[in-house]
């Protein structure tokens, strides 16, 4: 009798750990949704001046840190770009129309699956001022298919000189999570960077070139996402390194230690 009580013991121990370890494995796929609510990106800003090919354009992306922000915001109305040059006053400063932007254009770079999708691209900015020289500094906002605006990358500050076309700089950006693939437009708001305050926005409807690009994030980028894999009937219990049948084996030994279970309850009782 105490033989039989004890194997029931065992056999309810078993029945609780897989239990409580099929719950973890099915909770897992939830788990992951749920931290990957946020969307993250990295950039890098440069001027035309400064001569950096791909290669050490890949190493400086590598090396700056990640961007994490809130969820993509893809439903609702946005604010469109003000008119360039407004005039806006302040007590500490008094700006109107003394900074502008002159041009700005797009560059879509990487496309690992050749699905038409960029997750890396530039936008280049040339702003112009009235004065010798201004130190500014850009705030970059995408836009998922004419939904509300999303902050996704700020610059370095840059001195501009006059109307010089040496002045120009660039924002490169890895889009690397939480960006669904889509039509994005670009905003691009300017600040002055000595007293950080904002001097303008520009933005599609300024400029053509920061309209409907075609992006998405490195993860839907993935250029292994769209092989299909043939599926397989047969459920694989041992030597299986990659965890593929796993879910297979708990579904299949659970049933079998509820009826083990099940019998040894019967010869206790004696019923």
């Amino acid at each position: 009798m105490s033989y039989k009580l004890t194997i029931q013991l065992v056999t309810k121990i078993i029945l609780w750990i897989a239990f409580w370890a099929l719950l973890v494995m099915l909770s897992a796929p939830l788990m992951a949704a749920t931290s990957s609510d946020t969307r993250s990106s990295k950039s890098i800003s440069f001027t035309d001046s400064t001569v950096i090919d791909k290669a050490s354009k890949d190493v400086l992306l590598k090396q700056v840190d990640s961007d994490v922000m809130a969820p993509l915001l893809k439903q609702g109305f946005r604010v469109e770009s003000l008119v360039v040059g407004v005039s806006t006053e302040s007590v500490s400063y008094n700006h109107a129309g003394e900074i502008i932007i002159y041009d700005a254009s797009t560059e879509l770079i990487s496309d690992f699956n050749a699905d038409g999708f960029y997750h890396r691209f530039s936008v280049t900015v040339d702003a112009d001022t009235i004065y010798d020289t201004s130190t500014v500094y850009a705030k970059l906002y995408l836009s998922y298919e004419g939904g509300p605006w999303n902050h996704y990358a700020s610059s370095d500050a840059y001195h501009i000189y006059g109307d010089s076309e040496l002045d120009v700089f660039t924002i490169e950006t890895e889009l690397a999570d939480g960006y669904a693939p889509g039509y994005y437009d670009v905003r691009i708001e300017l600040y002055d960077a000595d007293h950080d305050e904002w001097l303008l926005s520009y933005g599609p409807y300024n400029d053509a070139s920061l309209s409907a690009l075609p992006l998405e994030d490195a993860y839907h980028d993935d250029s292994y996402q769209n092989i299909i894999y043939p599926v397989e009937t047969e459920v694989v219990i041992v030597g299986n390194e990659h965890g593929h049948g796993s879910m297979s084996w708990w579904l299949l030994i659970i049933p079998a230690l509820l009826v083990f279970t099940r019998q040894s309850g019967f010869r206790v009782d004696g019923k």
